[in-house]
């Protein structure tokens, strides 16, 4: 088992093992924490299933939980508080609010141990009161004068260390490093600041122990904390960090679960160790805990405290030490040949790093941070060159002139990389490497909102919604607005002549009713008039279907000949339809309701009252080989011949760079769950990361003036003085100012204001190229590419791989009700208490509760269901009395065929462990079939069984047992009224018919992995189309 802190990370290191040991390498689990926790509830599902139906618990993690949607849940909890609550004033600050509470559950905080610690400080604080009021209160204060001053902290220590609770002993720990410092410095300023940490005056000019009412406030935390918890259950619905604490609370609360986790990975590797939180190592310490250990599990954490940038995600470097107090026998093996990095760009990155107080290696015994530099095939010199310009504009036209002397001298554009600390400062560096035509890879972030695609939906809804309450003030502005848009291709004059039209004073007609009389807009005003007599009875996922596809929309944006014109346009258009689409299912999640168009418009309106963006964020690569525009957190774990530091400046990577605090003070024993935006330390580790990038070349550059022609302030962190930077080997020190005339001034300036409007040419296939590189194939994505029927490779291009909206149907919604309940009632049997029918049918109803369905589609396959549940679990009895493993998920499996990565879930597994094998058993809703030959239904059936018994034969799990064969169970009766489940159809595997399957999926995932989807214009749409594609793909 590898575990890493990010997907880059995991990608990264499972490439670097595929060089090692081949397509081995997919057979072991490399992961993020978060993805880990996540697999372990999928995968085993039974020792998370709960079978009470007044719980509602979402063990599948399927219905995350959007922040929106999480501010929304604490705005109402805090709207209930009473007046006098210390936590009223939280309303203003909601987002502190759920990142406190995120903060608390990656430190393992539930609302009971908070209460605890925030019950036990206020206990504390009336504890040490009396020792305050002794030495400090009552002689007046505290002394000026510095003997006397000394001695009354040293008496204050003595009483202290009398007392016990976290609050108090932390305290005393800290008071005798400040007393044992002041007395080495012959200062009292350590004492000063312990003083203004832990001790606060009251209303009557009197010191106490620390703020008595952010305790208070801990204590009102720790219940809206308990109603947030409440609230996830009540609604089926988890957050980030519950993908981790529900894996942690599983393994506890299940000894065979840990067990049998504990056997299947016994050999463990940390990744980027430094960078976990205490809630990922926790998951570690559970796997590593069997007694026959005896504290010496095999785990190995690699980590460096110097490298600890994620702090703001809840990573803690104390985990470090953490590893030694856990584990028994520890070898520390420390690593000082660095083989990356010439020993120049060394000297700068340990110059950099010596400024870092309280490093490891200084509590660590036989630990020394002094790297060498230990690559041979090294270059003899480095480029390090420190430099400053005269504005934004300058310096960046000087990096990107740099840029194009090292590409043109021979230098691999992917051997180059610009590093800042934030997307902002990247992004307005494009431009003026695109203007020497050189190509560029970043990842762009946007708000969605402000898109063209989504202001188009939202306009789309304003219309119709104001359509449904015949508002015709506001219909004179949205018909205007919404048809003006190209793709109706109506002419400006015909909008403006309603318009002036409207603006008669005799005129007493609507804009609508005027519109009718002209030719050119009746078409689409027909459709917005039939749509808002469609609306109110269909879903919102409905209505925005046909918005886009009933419409010109559609062709007009996402044809094929739109995909090569404009690729980037087209990608993010379906990126962001589609992620307005995932943040709707999420909030609807937190609403239990089908949300409507005035939800729609509400979900607007949350995001601009909250002063918020929808922040969408995806890669731009122009080509294969491109220059790498990423922030330090990006490049983190990755290495350049040459990088190239931007704004080395105190504004951008210093101590004045801007970052919010929170409006949730915490206590001093509660401070280390939280990131308080690190001070000096933290920012020169991130610092430290940007520089070790770079192999021979390094680049640090900065300007002089803002943009405002306010002066800039230069980064304390290299000392420059003059024109020197006594960071800088000797050779380097060197500051160079290049001068440029004032003709180039104002040009760089006009290419620096086109930052964020450029329209960068880009093809589809650079754009997918991150996607493809963790892609994995299903049964279903390949009956996508060959159904030419529904389907076909243009078709899995844009809704598999570009996932292109669509709203669920009412088969598919109803399907994976009845799957899900199907799923329920076998784990209820395997874990001895089998449901009645009552019992499943009310679960069945709380499944479709959940679906995204008009109300009277549910009510229809309400009683569906009903019917169908009750015929086939009455014909079936004895097939579920069967021991079998339910919805067995693949997806960290590491099945490979030859470089096909493949995945899948499977219904049920009946497994005979005593004889090694398995049966496949596939449920199916809908219409039966008799064999496997008349139908593109069962065409496609075939490919999935098929698929299915080679991703359990490739699997590291079921590798060993022989699958007999696979069926398909019919749940619903082709008769429903009156008819009973059809018989089982059961496929008896052939080793011929295999071979050739196989050889399909390794022609379809070559055809995959390189784009290159062939037509099908020239085959018929059915299934002899579809076999005559399938004989030419295996054949050509």
């Amino acid at each position: 088992l590898c575990l890493t802190f990010t997907e880059s990370g995991a990608t990264n290191m499972r490439n670097r093992l595929r060089d090692f040991i081949g397509s081995s390498a997919y057979e072991v689990t490399i992961s993020t924490y978060h993805s880990f926790g996540s697999d372990i509830i999928k995968t085993y599902n039974s020792y998370f299933q709960k079978l009470k139906l007044d719980r509602t618990d979402d063990v599948r993690l399927e219905r995350p939980i959007d922040e929106l949607s999480q501010i929304k849940i604490i705005d109402s909890i805090i709207a209930k508080l009473p007046f006098d609550s210390p936590l009223l004033s939280a309303r203003y600050y909601l987002k502190d609010v759920v990142k406190t509470i995120g903060d608390l559950k990656q430190s393992l905080y539930s609302p009971q141990s908070l209460r605890d610690v925030a019950n036990s400080n206020l206990s504390q604080i009336e504890l040490i009161q009396p020792a305050l009021d002794t030495v400090i209160n009552q002689a007046g204060g505290i002394s000026l004068k510095n003997k006397e001053k000394m001695s009354q902290y040293a008496k204050l220590f003595e009483e202290f260390a009398l007392q016990s609770g976290s609050l108090i002993e932390l305290a005393t720990a800290d008071l005798a490093s400040a007393l044992e410092e002041a007395g080495s410095l012959g200062s009292s300023k350590p004492l000063t600041a312990w003083k203004n940490k832990y001790l606060f005056k009251d209303d009557h000019n009197h010191f106490i122990f620390t703020a008595r009412d952010v305790s208070l406030k801990m204590l009102e935390l720790a219940s809206v904390f308990e109603d947030y918890e409440s609230e996830l259950r009540t609604g089926a619905m988890y957050d980030f960090n519950d993908m981790i604490i529900r894996a942690i609370d599983g393994i506890k609360e299940n000894d065979e679960l840990r067990y049998n986790l504990q056997e299947r990975y016994q050999y463990i590797l940390l990744d980027e160790f430094q960078d976990t939180n205490p809630a990922q190592f926790e998951l570690v310490k559970l796997l590593c805990d069997h007694p026959v250990h005896e504290g010496r599990p095999n785990v190995m954490a690699v980590g460096d405290d110097d490298q600890a940038i994620f702090a703001f995600q809840g990573a803690s470097v104390g985990n470090i030490q953490d590893f030694l107090d856990t584990f028994r026998d520890v070898l520390v093996i420390n690593l000082v040949h660095n083989y990356r990095s010439h020993h120049d760009v060394l000297h700068v990155a340990h110059n950099v790093r010596a400024q870092i107080a309280g490093d490891l290696h200084h509590k660590l015994s036989g630990i020394s941070k002094n790297l060498l530099s230990s690559n041979a095939k090294l270059p003899k010199d480095s480029v390090i060159i420190r430099s400053e310009h005269a504005s934004t504009s300058a310096e960046y036209s000087w990096v990107a002139e740099q840029i194009k002397q090292l590409v043109d001298n021979g230098t691999s554009p992917e051997e180059i990389a610009v590093i800042a600390p934030k997307h902002a400062v990247l992004e307005n560096m494009v431009p003026f490497l695109t203007s020497h035509s050189l190509p560029v890879s970043y990842e762009k972030r946007e708000n969605i909102l402000e898109s063209t695609i989504i202001k188009i939906l939202y306009q789309s809804v304003q219309l119709v919604s104001a359509l449904i309450a015949n508002d015709k003030s506001s219909l004179s502005e949205y018909f205007p607005l919404v048809l003006s848009h190209p793709y109706w291709a109506i002419p400006p004059l015909d909008i403006w002549q309603v318009n002036w039209q409207l603006g008669k004073a005799e005129e007493k007609r609507s804009w609508a009713e005027i519109a009718l009389d002209v030719p050119s807009l009746s078409t689409a005003l027909n459709f917005y008039l039939k749509e808002a007599t469609l609306a109110p009875t269909s879903t919102l996922e409905g209505t925005l279907d046909r918005l886009i596809k009933d419409t010109p929309l559609k062709d007009y944006y996402f044809d094929s000949a739109k995909r090569q014109e404009d690729a980037l346009f087209y990608y993010e258009a379906i990126t962001y339809l589609s992620t307005i689409r995932d943040n709707l299912r999420a909030y609807q999640t937190s609403q239990q309701k089908s949300l409507t168009l005035t939800d729609f418009l509400y979900f607007f309106e949350m995001y601009q009252t909250a002063g918020e963006g929808l922040i969408n964020s995806h890669p731009v690569m122009q080509g294969k080989s491109c220059i790498q525009l990423m922030t330090a957190y990006k490049a983190k774990g990755l290495e350049f011949d040459h990088v190239f530091i931007l704004q080395a400046q105190d504004e951008v990577w210093g101590s004045t760079s801007r970052s919010k605090s929170s409006n949730i003070t915490l206590p001093p024993n509660l401070k280390h769950i939280r990131y308080e935006h690190g001070g000096d330390n933290e920012r020169l580790r991130l610092f430290y990361v940007a520089l070790t990038r770079a192999r021979t070349g390094l680049y640090l550059s900065s300007h002089t003036h803002k943009d405002d022609g306010k002066v800039t302030t230069p980064l304390k962190y290299l000392g420059d003085t003059g024109n020197l930077s006594p960071l800088m080997p000797p050779h380097a020190n060197q500051i160079q100012t290049p001068k440029q005339s004032t003709l180039q001034l104002g040009q760089h300036q006009a290419t620096l204001w086109t930052a964020g409007r450029l329209t960068l040419a880009v093809d589809y296939k650079d754009l997918l190229h991150d996607h493809l590189e963790t892609y994995l194939m299903s049964p279903t994505h390949l009956n996508t590419f060959m159904d030419l029927e529904y389907g076909g490779p243009e078709e899995f291009l844009v809704n598999t791989l570009l996932r292109f909206p669509s709203a669920p149907t009412v088969d598919s919604e109803y399907g994976q009700a009845i799957h899900n309940t199907l799923e329920w009632y076998q784990l209820g049997i395997a874990g001895g208490n089998t449901p009645t029918l009552e019992d499943t049918t009310t679960f069945y109803n709380n499944e479709i509760s959940k679906r995204h369905l008009s109300s009277v589609d549910r009510e229809k396959i309400l009683a569906r269901g009903k019917t169908v549940l009750t015929k086939y679990l009455t014909s079936r009895t004895a097939m579920f009395s069967t021991p079998a493993l339910t919805e067995v998920n693949f997806q960290s499996e590491g099945v490979t065929l030859g470089d096909a990565r493949l995945t899948g879930k499977i219904d049920r597994l009946e497994v005979d462990p005593v004889k090694k094998t398995l049966r496949i058993v596939d449920f199916k809703t809908g219409n039966s079939i008799t064999n496997w030959t008349s139908s593109m239904k069962a065409y496609k059936y075939r490919h999935q069984l098929y698929f299915y018994k080679i991703l359990i034969e490739g699997s590291r799990t079921w590798r060993s047992y022989t699958v007999t064969d696979a069926r398909l169970e019919f749940v619903e009766p082709d008769d429903l009224k009156n008819g009973e489940p059809s018989s089982p159809l059961i496929i008896q595997f052939n080793k011929d018919d295999e071979a050739e399957i196989k050889y399909l999926i390794k022609v379809v995932w070559d055809k995959i992995q390189k784009l290159d989807l062939p037509q099908t214009r020239q085959y018929n749409k059915t299934l002899q189309g579809t076999k005559a594609f399938e004989r030419d793909l295996l054949t050509n």
